[in-house]
C-alpha cells in the first residue's frame, strides 16, 4: 500500500494541468479581486482565493476516481494485494498534497504582489488552517467519484464547487449579499472554512459556531462518501 501511496503523491504533484488550474486560476482571481476590481481588501481576497484553490484540489479527487472507474483501473487493482480502502486512502493523501501548492502560491502572491503585511505567526497559522479546513471536501469528492462515471463526475463537481464558492463568500463578500442569502451563506461549509482564515487575519481563533458547522458538514460528507463507496463495490 505504501508504494501506491507514493505513486499517488507523485502523480498529484506532477500533474501540470491540475497544478495550473489549482494555482494559476486562484492566483489570477486574487490579483483581479484585490488589484483591479477591489472587491475585497487584499488580505481577505488572498485568504478567499487560497481557500478556493485548495477546496478545488480537495474536491477533484472525485474526478480521478470516476475516470479510473470508467477505465477499468479499479477492476485491475482488485486483483492486486492492495485493499479496497487503500485506493481511497492513497487518493485522499494525494489530494491533500496537491492542495498545498495552491495555498502557498496565493499566500506568496499576497505578500509579494498584493502588499499584504501580517505578523509571522499569522502567516504560519494560515497554511494549516486553510489546509485542514478544506480537507472535508475531499470526502465530498469521493462521494461524487463513486456516484458518477467519467466526465459526468467532473461536471457535477464543477457545478457544486462554483456554487458553494459563491454562496460561501469566496468570490463576493457575504456582507454584500442580500439578507436572506447572507443568512444561508453563514451556515454553508464554504463560508465557515473561509472564516477560519478571515478570523486569523484579525488574530482571532475560530468560533464555536464555525467548528460546529464544519463538524456537522464533515460528518455529512464522510457518511455520503462511505455510502457511495460501499454501493460501488
Amino acid at each position: 500500500m505504501s508504494a501506491y501511496v507514493r505513486l499517488e503523491l507523485a502523480r498529484a504533484l506532477r500533474n501540470p494541468v491540475g497544478m495550473t488550474m489549482l494555482t494559476v486560476f486562484p492566483l489570477l482571481l486574487f490579483l483581479l479581486w484585490a488589484k483591479v476590481l477591489t472587491v475585497a481588501p487584499p488580505a481577505q481576497a488572498m485568504v478567499s482565493m487560497a481557500t478556493y484553490g485548495a477546496m478545488g484540489g480537495a474536491m477533484f479527487v472525485g474526478g480521478a476516481i470516476a475516470m479510473e472507474r470508467a477505465g477499468g483501473w479499479l477492476r485491475q487493482l482488485a486483483v492486486t494485494p492492495l485493499p479496497a480502502h487503500g485506493y481511497v486512502t492513497a487518493k485522499l493523501l494525494g489530494a491533500a498534497a496537491g492542495v498545498l501548492p495552491s495555498i502557498l502560491v496565493v499566500l506568496a502572491a499576497g505578500a509579494l504582489l498584493g502588499g499584504v503585511r501580517l505578523p509571522a505567526g499569522t502567516w504560519a497559522a494560515l497554511v494549516p488552517l486553510i489546509w485542514a479546513g478544506v480537507l472535508p471536501f475531499a470526502a465530498l469528492g469521493v462521494a461524487f467519484g463513486y456516484t458518477f462515471r467519467g466526465q459526468l463526475a467532473s461536471l457535477a463537481m464543477m457545478i457544486v464547487y462554483f456554487g458553494l464558492s459563491v454562496l460561501g463568500g469566496l468570490w463576493v463578500p457575504v456582507t454584500s449579499m442580500p439578507a436572506g442569502m447572507r443568512a444561508l451563506a453563514e451556515y454553508s461549509p464554504t463560508y465557515q472554512v473561509g472564516s477560519l482564515g478571515w478570523r486569523a487575519l484579525e488574530g482571532e481563533p475560530p468560533t464555536g459556531l464555525s467548528l460546529a458547522v464544519l463538524a456537522g458538514w464533515t460528518l455529512v460528507f464522510v457518511a455520503l462518501a462511505l455510502w457511495r463507496y460501499r454501493r460501488a463495490l
